[in-house]
């Protein structure tokens, strides 16, 4: 399936780094899923739904192109890579009731279609938020990132590893190095570490603080005020639909802090579940 490709594509899209080259989003986007040899239904129909969230670089026409070259290709060409009955890549089944797709793909299109159309309705209505410009590179190199010592040996490791390789392995020595330096903290995460490390200007500020050791009438601001240590423990509850890559973020995060943090969600469904649902819409 290639899922890194479609791992740091859809991680570039989601950060921004297309932002001053909608061209070449487009073309990059465009080549992916209308690869044969690349990816499922589901992994293609995920890519065009981040490409259609990622404000700033597709337009309502690009995203339109960009679907219909997707079914253009899977309805002519299909995948190689079929989408098994458990939502994950697998052998698809024997029989294909058009073109070279099986039944499960098409239907598996079909609602990623509707899904893409729903996505142009609320960007229409601007009920998808714009997020801000990315910092200027100036900007940028001011002010070093936090894990700059950590990010120098990953670097160090992975260039020696890169130069001791050849072959398939230096490839996939690269291929790890890209993914693992895009990596970025999910929205959810950084509201965890806001809250537990009382950072000012932040959640914190607004988020209600109550003491079992309190009697009577409690004093919300007080409490808020008093002298508190970081919390260690953590229980993050997302109203709605969670992910396992929320999950994880917020696991490799926590780890790395000494902190505890349990997780959980009104609902957990995989990506080709999630897909469907929205495609219900």
């Amino acid at each position: 399936r290639d899922v890194p490709a479609f791992f740091e594509l859809e991680t570039g899209l989601a950060s921004g780094s297309y932002r001053n080259d909608t061209a070449k989003a487009k073309a990059d986007v465009t080549g992916l899923v209308t690869d044969p040899a690349k990816g499922n239904v589901c992994d293609k129909v995920r890519l065009v739904l981040v490409y259609a969230l990622s404000n700033g670089v597709g337009s309502t026409p690009d995203i339109d192109d960009v679907a219909s070259a997707m079914r253009e290709s899977l309805e002519t060409r299909g995948s190689v890579v079929g989408t098994a009955a458990g939502g994950d890549g697998g052998a698809p089944p024997a029989a294909a009731s058009h073109g070279t797709l099986t039944p499960n793909d098409r239907s598996r299109l079909d609602a990623g279609m509707r899904a893409v159309e729903y996505l142009k309705r609320l960007r229409s209505m601007h009920m998808i938020p714009v997020s801000s410009a990315p910092s200027s590179e100036s900007a940028s190199s001011s002010a070093p990132p936090s894990s700059s010592v950590g990010s120098d040996m990953l670097s160090s490791l992975v260039a020696r590893a890169t130069n001791q390789a050849t072959g398939l392995l230096a490839k996939a020595t690269d291929r790890l190095g890209t993914m693992l330096g895009r990596a970025h903290k999910a929205r959810a995460t950084s509201v965890v570490e806001n809250i537990c490390e009382m950072r000012p200007g932040t959640e914190d500020d607004e988020y209600l603080y109550l003491d079992p050791r309190v009697k009577g009438d409690v004093d919300v601001s007080a409490l808020r005020n008093a002298a508190r240590a970081p919390a260690r423990e953590a229980i993050a509850f997302v109203i709605g639909g969670g992910c396992y890559a929320e999950y994880q973020n917020i696991q490799s995060v926590a780890d790395g802090g000494g902190r505890t943090v349990t997780y959980g969600s009104t609902e957990i469904v995989d990506p080709c579940t999630f897909l469907g649902h929205l495609g219900g819409l």
